[in-house]
């Protein structure tokens, strides 16, 4: 196989996604003469979208990990040398759906003739392709090309190869990339510290000494290219930073609240076991704060309600408690 494969994973339950993801793929017909393109979809694909691609695989299923013990904890960093990590940043982990489209592709690649595979998600936009061009390049002496973020204060922060575009070549890839074996994963997943996709395709794309080429995210969005058009862990609500973490240093479980997506303010209200209640009114773009709610003993149920909506209903007893320390915590020193 002469061409390339871009292969485009997507779930797009609504009229607003299922939009941007045509746009997408409208945006990538200028280069179909030398890579073909391919959806993976965990939502059935309209035939505008069918129509205009080489390859449509529809795989209903589309499990959300919600358990804590499978939940990838995100870290903002308020200040120097604090980094607070919480596992009810989001909604859940996709884990196990995101690698079985990607298994997905692998497989299809291999079977199919395609060496060099370019993984892209559906709420992106290219208007200049240079990326895909030059990628292919570097994968005849590279095994692997991922995009990476230098940490930076009030970011949200990534430590591997971004997931939203990475490139790999087929015929060097291990052979564990082409199997989705649930229990092995879910394993996998359960004991590692770092409980994302974009960490297990690292590793995936590393094996065996492969050599991964590695970029600055930022030359992916030169030109008018845009990524990540829909967030998906914010969901219905308009900030996502809204969680309570535990302090080893005074052994209590605080509240940090910090808006980091939405132009308007918030208003944040936080009822702690269905008696006391803490409000952040009014929080600004990119302000954020920080509130006691007692010791670990004393907190048994926390509902965090954001402009209105519900976000969380938390409960804590003996049996999670020590759980709950584990997942959502501060560290203090260089991360």
């Amino acid at each position: 196989m002469n061409k390339d494969l871009i292969c485009i994973t997507a779930h797009c339950p609504n009229e607003e996604k299922r939009r941007v993801l045509h746009n997408l793929v409208l945006s990538l017909q200028s280069i179909r003469k030398d890579f073909d393109l391919m959806v993976i979809s965990h939502t059935p694909v309209t035939f505008d979208v069918q129509e205009n691609v080489d390859w449509v695989v529809f795989d209903r299923d589309n499990e959300l990990l919600t358990d804590w013990k499978y939940q990838n904890q995100p870290w903002f960093s308020p200040h120097e040398g604090k980094h607070i990590q919480s596992v009810f940043f989001g909604v859940g982990n996709t884990y196990l759906t995101l690698h079985k489209q990607l298994i997905t592709g692998y497989g299809h690649a291999k079977t199919f003739g395609y060496n060099k595979v370019h993984f892209i998600e559906y709420d992106a936009y290219f208007s200049d392709h240079t990326e895909f061009y030059d990628n292919s390049r570097i994968l005849d002496e590279y095994d692997a090309v991922m995009y990476t973020k230098k940490d930076a204060l009030f970011e949200i922060n990534l430590q591997f190869g971004i997931g939203n575009f990475h490139s790999v070549k087929i015929s060097t890839l291990s052979d564990k990339a082409f199997y989705f074996n649930r229990e092995m994963i879910l394993n996998e997943l359960e004991e590692s510290s770092e409980k994302t996709t974009e960490k297990r395709t690292q590793d995936l794309y590393g094996e065996n000494g492969n050599k991964i080429f590695f970029k600055d995210h930022n030359v992916i969005t030169k030109n008018g290219n845009i990524l990540r058009i829909v967030d998906f862990h914010k969901g219905e609500f308009e900030m996502q930073w809204a969680v309570p973490f535990y302090d080893q240093t005074t052994d209590n479980i605080d509240f940090i609240v910090w808006n980091d997506s939405s132009d308007k303010p918030c208003n944040i209200v936080v009822i702690l076991n269905d008696d006391k209640i803490i409000k952040f009114s009014n929080l600004e773009k990119f302000n954020w704060s920080i509130s006691s709610l007692g010791k670990p003993n004393d907190v048994k149920n926390i509902k965090i309600i954001i402009n209105d909506k519900l976000k969380n209903n938390i409960t804590l007893d003996e049996s999670n408690i020590e759980m709950f320390k584990k997942t959502n915590f501060v560290k203090y020193g260089k991360s």
